[in-house]
């Protein structure tokens, strides 16, 4: 499987856009595969933490556009504080490995 970032991030952005407005989602499923290769990547790094907390941490009040907001103000916390995970030479915030993570 070939990583492309861009794809990546166009299936995340699909599949947020499923989510906060669902009236407007594609019929045809994206390909997903990369994001599940780097949330099984962090799972694996991370084989203790608990994702039904997590999901409740990352998304309290499930996915909406101030979750979205949110979600982005952790990710440049996470670039300032050099909280990053490390993936075939991408560097992602925790905040997005974590995310991918749920994905899988």
């Amino acid at each position: 499987m070939s990583l492309n970032k861009r794809d990546v991030l166009r299936a995340l952005a699909a599949l947020t856009a499923g989510a906060a407005f669902p009236a407007t989602a594609q019929t045809a499923a994206p390909d997903l595969s990369a994001g599940r290769a780097i949330g099984a990547a962090y799972r694996a790094a991370n084989p203790a933490v608990d994702f039904t907390a997590l999901r409740r941490e990352l998304l309290p009040r499930g996915f909406s556009s101030d979750a979205a907001a949110q979600l982005r103000q952790r990710v440049a916390a996470d670039f300032r504080a050099a909280r990053v995970f490390m993936f075939k030479g991408w560097r992602l915030s925790e905040t997005e490995a974590r995310l991918f993570a749920l994905l899988t």
